[in-house]
């Protein structure tokens, strides 16, 4: 069917940026050394810039010369600010991540997991075809707070992703190691949670089969 005009409708429209954000994240500890990192380089460019003289050696510097002292150094903060570009903002249609350089939309019905890997330094959508993509808005640096978030997004992934897109119980294996950090253990908790579950599940089957038994 054709739209007014003789246009054919879009199969693959635009998410809606319109929608109310839910719940949005970005990394904190990583920001706050960006920032620092970034004011101490300006600070040097600028202090050694405005110093910048000739020389002994004969050698002699311009205002120019003093100017792009300046302006290596604010290209270089740009640079280390980048750090703290990343963001997730969750709505009813999905999520938006930012990492670095540039920001992509995933619908829910793509994202079958919001996963953090042990030993990984960030976050991780899972997605179709064994795909994944970084969401560093969540960092490992954050622990507490990075758990907190990692929390939210999944119960939001719960209440609006369809039943298709979420993962099938499973059992793995996590070391000690993982263990030991707080996501790490988030993710074992996940496990146990789903292993008793199944038990659960298993011993009211049993229990039914029983009674049609008996």
């Amino acid at each position: 069917m054709t739209e007014p005009g003789g246009a054919l409708p879009d199969p693959d429209p635009a998410p809606d940026r319109s929608r109310p954000v839910l719940f949005q994240v970005r990394p904190r500890k990583i920001s706050i050394l960006a920032g620092i990192a970034a004011f101490v380089v300006v600070a040097v460019s600028v202090v050694a810039g405005l110093l910048l003289k000739d020389v002994d050696e004969g050698v002699s510097f311009r205002a120019f010369d003093q100017i792009g002292l300046i302006g290596v150094g604010l290209v270089l903060a740009a640079a280390i600010m980048t750090a703290a570009r990343p963001r997730l903002r969750v709505t009813e249609d999905g999520l938006w991540v930012r990492n670095v350089l540039g920001e992509q939309f995933f619908a829910w019905e793509l994202v079958i997991r919001v996963a953090y890997p042990p030993n990984a330094p960030w976050a991780q959508l899972l997605l179709p075809d064994d795909e994944t993509h970084p969401v560093m808005a969540i960092q490992a640096l954050d622990r507490a707070r990075a758990v907190r978030a990692l929390e939210q997004v999944r119960a939001l992934h719960d209440r609006f992703a369809p039943p298709q897109s979420r993962p099938r119980p499973m059992t793995i294996e996590v070391d000690e190691a993982a263990y030991a950090r707080p996501l790490g253990r988030l993710e074992k908790i996940d496990l146990e949670k789903a292993a008793a579950h199944r038990r659960d599940l298993r011993a009211k089957a049993e229990k039914q089969a029983r009674r049609q038994g008996g």
